[in-house]
């Protein structure tokens, strides 16, 4: 009977894509109830709690059938149904232990709920199976979306901070799209992303672009495609797990080695419709300079006074390509005025005094004319309804960001439709539509460049608002006297930061749709078939308009004097006549640059699942087998037009010689990559638990992937994990004479995983390109050689082995988790020198080694828990540390002292070293150092790698994060405090000095201290403003750069942080007894990102997270959240 009935279902499997299949899934197929003894009665009753108070929103089901409805605000129930005296009724609430009730002869019931607090979490969800937490051998974490939705946040990957131990989330950019820092147990690749797998409902989500480590940090617009989870709406979200060590990402094999974050969705529920709204607020508060070492206008003008004495600040400042107050001075007393038959500013000490002292009052705040207290609202909506045959949750969302800054907005749409049918008990069917849409404005921004000469990055036309703030003076004005804009130099060219921004933006659009179907099939007793499918489409669409009026085009028209066309970089000079003055090539217009960037993925998984039982229930037996392949095609296409007429309809005028410069000069003016990702796998898992006591777990996958070398062994990578689980609270002798202790297991597993490796090629890479010739007739298309065939390119790979304990006593009122950790990684991709032979110096490949080391511990629970009080808490702390034991590059000087650290054997990934700092030279007050040679000079050759003389400072990656969350419930009024800290980096100071200044440049409160005669150096470490004859001396040595990266610019960059401060207010249940349409209204304020309880007081304002670096990189607001909450 059993083979026939096996038999059938195998056929029904070989036509399940039949239009029979599909009339099922789109039409819903028809209930039945039993005919013997069926009646229909009018079923009534209330549900409570343990303390007696009705629980609304519970789910009331005649078990088997869809027949059903959702308690009321009072807790209680009235419905018709047709059932036998055998029929089963059925309560479940979440966060309580599910109760039934045979029907027998009654119509009126009553139903007590005892709470469930592990209920939520006694699952582990890793995409491929959901797993018993008794019979789960891996270290992952489960966090319920109650403990992460912080109001206020929009991107999911910033809720996880401080909520799970061992995860590390550092804000090193604030803007939306911009993905944070995220490290699940510290690093493992050197050169590699070190980011986590992001899993949505089972199914891998696929970056639109890659962005590296350094890129994060970078401020360069690519950085706003950062996060993968920028489009869910966090209200759809049911649950996030997770997965840190080898045993619990097993099943993710060649792809987890950095941890795997699994997000989980809402489904539909049995009952009545249940429609909710959820509602956020947000008040993004402005920045202000009490905040912030910044100077004032007073005591800025008379630095330029100094300037001035200096011989900086003169009449030929008017050729300058950068100036403001004096510039602005000079040119109007060179303007003459025909009207008025004089020059505009007479060239007196008096008129030059009265003209700067309207300055020297101004104390303009930029952060006032830049940012606002905005208003972010986010909007969700969503149904869920169902019976035992279909469910569906539907929900829709807006967010709308007027902009933090004058220079960006942001508005988000979402949709998601989720079904989910049971046509037949042995068959289950889902499908799921998803999709968002956003659109995006920020200050425009080209990519920075690092110039290792100088020691600094290079970001033409940088009009970033915060970092405008914090650099440009407060001596400069916005307007004029008479409230019209007002305009001084920067390129060569007028400037005004409000124009600018008006004028020079980007608008991003970005579309994203993912469709998925799920099938299961139960083929026989135990043994289950299981199949997935999902396929993707992204694309990201960015426009960079500068307009005619930007000062980006009129630096390009800046040809005004000799001086200045002889000086500005941005006009062109004829290679075929190269004594002649050079000129505009673009006349006309502006720029129009756009980039687009599409994903197109499709994900299909199959497997089978056995799960048996035997020898009186004892023995458990789970396995798992399958396949799985992906396929994603990625494009980018990038193009730059010149002489775009924004005032002429978008008419193009473009200068020929403009096209001839960018070809000449190998500029790719436009460009279009295709990039195929093809992926195999091949993976099996094996559980066997006896008595609940002893679990066995092992694991194996096979994966393949086209992107590294030809060779079998490099592109194909078998992974493997070994682990087990003993539960002592299960163990006789302790089962029954501790009966407080709820959970005591100890674990450990051991694997390797592995994960693919950086951007390193395995194909050779040549490139065409014009050689530089002193005429254009000489020039000639070249092919170079980038990158040599590597065959042997393979993944990165580590061994992983971890040892955790799980305790809960006290019906779960107590619960700690400890898990200690070491990691060997290795083929991980470094730079090697080598003989140069096939003609590349430098070479990537697998060879470097690293081992790391940490631990886990969370403690949580609800201390305190009455009828009307309660006191829950949860706090997590992780430490993690890794040292490179091979690695044969050789970095230079400034690859280690730059803020992000550098790689070198010996050390950890990301370590900090600064250049010694010996003290202010005695007669020029310039600073001094210990340089490549071991010798005290002002002048550090950073190309060097002479890298022994530097001063290891420490990683710039925390060691040490956490966080602590309190919540404290009375009555209905529910109070949650929440901290974040992290500790054991190194950070740099924010670059504030320079060999010579502009008066456009701000400066730190810290220049008052400045060395200013022979003696000083005793008192002050901050270098003089150098005279001319000094600076020209000085100027090729770049004092005041290696300054910047010394020690003295160093600092700890740990911090504790208030984090959440946020009060609910949940309406009494008698209010919405009276209603008769609300089942629950709840309201929130919450502030956020408050407050550093502790920082280095060097830090004078400065994030430790932010990285300050233009662009379109903004930190965190400060911000004050308003949320409603109802359910109909």
């Amino acid at each position: 009977m059993k083979n026939s009935t096996c038999s059938q279902r195998g056929r029904f499997l070989r036509i399940v894509c039949g239009t029979l299949l599909l009339a099922a899934m789109a039409l819903g197929l028809p209930e039945t109830a039993a005919a013997q003894s069926t009646k229909t009665l009018r079923l009534t009753g209330q549900v409570f709690d343990e303390y007696q108070k009705p629980v609304p929103g519970a789910s009331v089901i005649v078990k088997g059938t869809s027949r059903g409805i959702q308690t009321d605000a009072a807790g209680k129930f009235s419905f018709s149904a047709e059932v036998t005296p055998q029929s089963i009724l059925l309560v479940q609430f979440l966060g309580m232990e599910p109760a039934e009730q045979v029907i027998g002869q009654r119509t009126s019931f009553k139903f007590i709920l005892k709470e469930d607090a592990a209920q939520i979490e006694n699952v582990v969800v890793t995409g491929f199976q959901t797993i018993s937490k008794t019979t789960f051998t891996g270290s992952a974490t489960k966090l319920k979306v109650e403990d992460m939705n912080i109001k206020g946040v929009t991107d999911v990957s910033r809720m996880l901070e401080g909520a799970a131990a061992g995860v590390a989330i550092q804000n090193v950019s604030g803007t939306f799209g911009a993905a944070p820092k995220v490290r699940v147990r510290g690093v493992t690749s050197i050169n590699g992303e070190n980011k986590p797998l992001w899993v949505i409902d089972g199914v891998v989500q696929e970056d639109i672009v890659t962005v590296s480590n350094d890129d994060l940090t970078s401020g360069d617009p690519t950085t706003l495609l950062g996060s993968a989870v920028a489009g869910i709406s966090a209200s759809d979200i049911e649950s996030i797990d997770i997965l840190k060590d080898a045993s619990a990402t097993a099943l993710y094999g060649a792809r987890a080695m950095n941890g795997v974050v699994v997000v989980t969705t809402k489904k539909g529920r049995e009952g009545a419709p249940v429609i909710n709204y959820n509602g956020n607020f947000t008040i993004q508060l402005r920045p202000s300079y009490v905040n912030y070492d910044i100077m004032n206008s007073y005591d800025q003008m008379s630095v330029y006074a100094e300037l001035e004495r200096k011989g900086y600040l003169n009449s030929d400042i008017v050729n300058a390509a950068n100036s403001g107050v004096y510039g602005k001075m000079y040119k109007l007393i060179n303007t003459y005025d025909e009207k008025a038959g004089r020059f505009i500013l007479a060239n007196t000490p008096e008129a030059k005094q009265n003209f700067l002292m309207r300055y020297a009052g101004a104390n303009t705040d930029w952060f006032k004319v830049l940012f606002r207290n905005s208003l972010q609202q986010e909007h969700s909506l969503s149904i869920s309804a169902g019976g035992a045959k279909s469910r569906t949750y539907a929900s829709v969302s807006f967010l709308h960001d007027g902009g933090w800054s004058v220079a960006d907005r942001v508005n988000r749409y979402t949709a998601n439709l989720r079904n989910n049918f049971k046509p037949a008990r042995w068959l289950d069917l889902g499908f799921q539509l998803t999709g968002s849409l956003r659109q995006q404005r920020a200050p425009g921004s080209l990519a920075r460049n690092a110039n290792v000469v100088s020691g600094n990055y290079d970001r033409d036309f940088d009009i970033n608002p915060f970092s405008f703030a914090l650099n440009t003076s407060r001596a400069l004005t916005p307007y004029d006297e008479n409230g019209e804009l007002e305009y001084f130099t920067r390129n060569f060219a007028p400037f005004n930061i409000l124009s600018e921004l008006e004028n020079n933006y980007i608008d991003l659009t970005v579309a994203d749709v993912k469709v998925q179907f799920d099938l299961g099939a139960q083929i026989c007793k135990g043994l289950r078939w299981e199949f997935t499918a999902a396929g993707r489409y992204a694309k990201s669409d960015r426009e960079h308009q500068i307009t005619e009026h930007a000062n980006m085009a009129e630096a390009y028209r800046a040809d005004y004097t000799s001086t200045i066309r002889a000086a500005n970089k941005f006009l062109w000079q004829d290679p075929d006549n190269p004594n002649a003055e050079k000129v505009a090539v673009l006349p006309y217009g502006g720029f129009y640059n756009r980039s687009e960037d599409m994903l197109l993925s499709y994900d299909m998984r199959n497997s089978f699942k056995y799960t048996t039982n035997f020898g009186e229930s004892k023995h458990t037996l789970n396995a798992i087998a399958g396949v799985q392949v992906k396929y994603a095609d990625r494009q980018r296409y990038s193009n730059t037009g010149y002489g775009y007429q924004y005032d002429e309809g978008g008419t193009v005028a473009t200068d020929w010689h403009i096209m001839r410069w960018m070809i000449e000069g190998n500029f790719p003016y436009y460009a279009m990559n295709t990039t195929r990702d093809r992926f195999a796998a091949f993976y099996a898992n094996f559980d066997y638990g006896y008595d609940s006591r002893y679990v066995f777990s092992a694991t194996i996958r096979y994966d393949g992937s086209n992107a590294l070398g030809r060779n079998a062994s490099a592109r194909w990578l078998p992974t493997y994990n070994f682990g087990g689980k003993w539960n002592i609270m299960n163990e006789p002798f302790l089962e029954e004479k501790a009966r407080w202790i709820d959970q005591l297991s100890l674990r450990a597993s051991y694997g390797l995983t592995a994960t693919m490796p950086p951007s390193a090629n395995a194909a050779a890479i040549f490139k065409n390109y014009n050689a530089t010739r002193p005429s254009s007739s000489e020039i000639e298309s070249v092919i170079r050689l980038q990158s040599l065939a590597n065959n042997e390119l393979t993944w990165e790979k580590a061994f992983q082995t971890n040892v955790g304990i799980d305790v809960s006593l006290f019906k779960h009122r107590l619960n700690f988790i400890f898990d200690y950790w070491w990691r060997n990684s290795f083929d991980l991709i470094s730079s090697i020198t080598t003989a140069g032979i096939g003609g590349q110096k430098t070479k990537r490949a697998n060879y470097a080694d690293m081992k790391s080391h940490g631990y886990d511990i969370t403690v949580s629970g609800a201390p305190v828990r009455t009828k009307d009080f309660s006191w829950s808490s949860n706090f997590t702390f992780g430490f993690s540390t890794n040292k490179i034991t091979n690695a044969k590059h050789v970095p230079n000087i400034y690859n280690l002292i730059k803020s992000t650290g550098g790689n070198i054997e010996g050390y950890p990934v990301g370590s900090l070293f600064s250049i010694v700092y010996k003290g202010l030279d005695h007669e020029t007050g310039i600073p001094t150092f210990i340089n490549e040679k071991g010798e005290k000079s002002s002048k550090v050759y950073f190309q060097s790698t002479a890298t022994q003389y530097l001063k290891y400072e420490g990683p710039v990656d925390p060691t040490i994060t956490g966080g602590w969350s309190n919540t404290f419930r009375y009555k209905n009024l529910s109070l949650n405090v929440f901290l974040t800290f992290q500790g054991g980096n190194k950070i740099r100071l924010d670059p504030a000095f320079k060999m010579t200044y502009s008066d456009l440049d701000a400066m730190p409160d810290k220049f008052f201290d400045r060395w200013v005669q022979p003696g000083d150096e005793r008192y002050s470490s901050v270098g003089a403003i150098a005279g001319l004859q000094i600076k020209n001396a000085e100027n090729a040595n770049y004092p005041y750069s290696s300054y910047n990266y010394s020690t003295e610019r160093t600092v700890d960059g740990g911090f504790i942080r208030l984090k959440t401060i946020s009060l609910t207010y949940s309406l009494p249940d008698n209010w919405m007894r009276r209603t008769r349409i609300f089942k629950k209204i709840s309201l929130t304020a919450a502030m956020s990102n408050i407050c550093l309880l502790y920082a280095d007081k060097r830090l004078n304002g400065q994030d430790p997270e932010f990285f300050n670096t233009g662009g379109v990189a903004s930190p965190l607001p400060r911000q004050i959240t308003f949320a409603l909450n109802i359910g109909f």
